[in-house]
């Protein structure tokens, strides 16, 4: 054998025994060195964190042995802003030191951006309210360069982040004209008679009970000022109801 041939060979007798070494290695780490600090590390029972506020609930599993991680921030119509409402691992579970603990926060109660009502007509803006889980409130009318029944303003400002099923009160442009005709409602319920008020721009005023064996229970049977004559914006109309 010439001496580059030996030479040759003793590389890769070398080369062979670094590869092989190293192979062994991983294998040592990977099946026996590596399990064996996994499982040296102790069992923990994650802490219920749920409702307390962040900082203190990441105090208390870092305490614990844990490490807390904020996941998100989520609407919640109970829990207040900043407070924990979803913890994962959930309280209770057993894990190894040093797991994750997801936390999603409270962003406070889901708000809506309220829309703008001017220039529609009052039925488009009761719709509108309806669909974005709003509500009419009373209705009151104005003198307004604003062709008559269209909205001219509105309590909460365009663009405000208000609470679901929140009463709105709007104000409709009575045109020219600033009075208004009382409407009849004698024979209605109090709660129908009270809807055509508001949507007349006017307002319940008294309430007044009697007996009566005519009219059911809860029927309007007297309105004073009476129906048909003219009336400023927001007049109460008082009315006598079966007891």
């Amino acid at each position: 054998m010439s001496l580059k041939e030996k030479l040759t060979s003793r590389l890769a007798i070398k080369i062979y025994i670094v590869v092989s070494s190293v192979f062994i290695f991983v294998f040592v780490m990977d099946t026996a060195v590596m399990p064996l600090l996994v499982h040296s590390r102790g069992e923990i029972t994650i802490p219920d964190v749920m409702g307390k506020r962040a900082g203190t609930a990441a105090d208390i599993l870092l305490e614990a042995g844990l490490e807390p991680q904020l996941h998100d921030t989520v609407p919640h119509p109970k829990i207040a802003p900043g407070n924990v409402v979803y913890q994962n691992p959930p309280a209770g579970s057993v894990v190894r030191q040093g797991r994750n603990v997801y936390l999603s926060v409270s962003g406070g109660e889901e708000r809506i951006t309220m829309p703008n009502l001017r220039g529609r007509s009052l039925r488009d803006a009761r719709i509108t309210l309806e669909q974005m889980n709003l509500r009419l409130g009373m209705v009151t009318y104005a003198a307004s360069e604003l062709p008559a029944e269209t909205i001219v303003a509105q309590n909460v400002p365009a663009g405000k982040p208000v609470r679901k099923n929140m009463m709105i009160e709007i104000t409709v442009s009575g045109g020219a004209i600033i009075d208004i005709t009382i409407p009849y409602v004698i024979g209605f319920s109090l709660d129908e008679a009270q809807e055509r008020l508001l949507q007349s721009g006017l307002r319940l005023g008294s309430v007044i009970h009697r007996e009566s064996n005519e009219y059911l229970p809860n029927t309007v049977i007297s309105q004073d000022p009476v129906a048909g004559n003219p009336a400023a914006p927001n007049t109460p109309i008082n009315l006598v109801v079966v007891h």
